[in-house]
């Protein structure tokens, strides 16, 4: 009987283990909703389009982003800046900004930390 009990045991711990493997891989690779979302690609925030010169350019990389549901939120704030469009890049953890005005780098940087994400760096692009 002992052993019986030892072995559902174990199976049960088996499979709570695999279980918990297989989010934290989707986690990992970007998928589900870890964030609250669980959008799919589909629910793609739109990029603006500026009509104007385009005076900044800039790719932001940014630390913390798991989700479509990151991707959008990010997408969103930069988007809120004046004269501000922005693609998100999941994998690449960055996003490509561009705007018709000079937007500082703390402007940027702001936009984005107060989602609780973190800007490692900003390269400006001629």
């Amino acid at each position: 009987m002992d052993t019986l009990i030892t072995i559902l045991t174990v199976a049960v711990i088996a499979v709570l283990v695999i279980a918990g493997l297989k989010e934290t891989i989707k986690h990992a690779k970007g998928e589900g909703a870890c964030c609250g979302g669980g959008n799919t690609a589909s629910d793609e925030e739109p990029t603006v389009i500026l009509s104007g010169k385009i005076v900044t350019r800039m790719n932001v990389y940014i630390d913390g982003m798991h989700c479509m549901n990151c991707k959008n939120s990010v997408t969103r704030s930069l988007q809120k800046l004046d004269q501000v469009s922005a693609k998100v890049d999941l994998k690449k953890n960055m996003a490509y900004v561009e705007s018709t005005r000079n937007v500082g780098d703390d402007e940027i940087t702001f936009a984005i930390e107060r989602l609780d994400f973190n800007v490692t760096r900003i390269e400006h692009i001629s």
